[in-house]
């Protein structure tokens, strides 16, 4: 009994830590980092000094990503200013911190303030883009922040290149069109992991996936249309192929052929051989979004 009368106690305290490390754990494995917004600018996905970062339900940029648009940068440490100016010299000054910025000395009402954030100048990007006459658009499908120009139109050459890299790459360049609305699952911040299927030397329809959702792309007339979405896995209440917008369509058994995937914080490339139907991959780096699409090897 005494010894029973000594052991219990300990056994208790060792319960206590036991739970005590766990409620600790629980929220760093819950909170899984953000995936980084990926930004397009006139079609060309760009490489960012500072990812961009929803902020008060407003995307937020490095105003050095602006220099993309052709905008040229300025900083005044001593008033803690940025200056944008676009080749026609017109200027938009921002104060760090300031929700009120000032277009050609007049000043204008932004709807989220210029921010500091390790180092970098965060402006809000479709303010910034409108007031200097761009369009700004975020797909929440794949994380991706369209900018484009007026006079911007999709490079469909491109999309018909007989280079079949080139033409994957500007198929995922455009930004997805729904006529369905697109369940929360398929947004890429549920998932860091993504990848894109092709059928064979074909670059007019790919199936984008996050490991939950499953989206079916086609590309007609230069834009890209959401066919298909449909339950991967791991969405409680639904299984394999449960429709959740669009309808299937008939060519579902030729999109498996090429794989270009981002899993784990790295990327893999997968081809079907023509001759007895396995797949060769190999992984490979990029360095900035648009090189996940990759070369056939010969």
């Amino acid at each position: 009994m005494n010894l029973y009368k000594r052991i219990l106690p300990a056994c208790l305290l060792l319960m206590l830590l036991l739970q005590s490390f766990a409620s600790a754990a629980s929220p760093a494995q819950a909170a899984a980092p953000a995936r980084p917004i990926t930004v397009n600018i006139n079609g060309s996905f760009i490489t960012t000094d500072s990812s961009p970062f929803i902020e008060s339900g407003r995307i937020k940029v490095s105003v050095r990503t602006l220099a993309s648009l052709g905008l040229t940068y300025s900083w005044d440490t001593a008033t803690r200013t940025a200056t944008i100016t676009n080749p026609a010299l017109d200027s938009f000054r921002l104060i760090e911190g300031q929700a009120t910025a000032y277009k050609n000395g007049q000043p204008v009402q932004m709807d989220n303030a210029a921010g500091n954030y390790n180092g970098r100048i965060m402006v809000p990007a479709r303010f910034v883009s409108e007031a200097f006459g761009y369009s700004v658009y975020y797909e929440r499908t794949r994380g991706i922040l369209f900018i484009t120009s007026k006079d911007y139109v999709p490079d469909t050459a491109a999309q018909l290149s007989g280079d079949l890299a080139a033409a994957r790459l500007a198929a995922i360049s455009l930004p997805i069109q729904f006529d369905f609305t697109p369940v929360p699952a398929a947004e890429s911040g549920q998932s860091r992991n993504y990848t894109y299927r092709f059928a064979a030397n074909d670059a007019t329809r790919y199936v984008y996936e996050n490991a939950l959702v499953s989206t079916v792309v086609e590309i007609k007339d230069g834009a890209a249309h959401a066919v298909w979405q449909y339950g991967t896995n791991g969405i409680p209440g639904y299984d394999l192929y449960t429709t959740l917008g669009g309808q299937q369509p008939g060519y579902m058994a030729e999109m498996s052929h090429d794989h270009f995937r981002y899993f784990g914080g790295g990327y893999r490339a997968s081809y079907q051989t023509a001759a007895d139907g396995s797949y060769q991959s190999f992984p490979y780096y990029t360095r900035n979004y648009g090189e996940i699409i990759q070369p056939i090897p010969e």
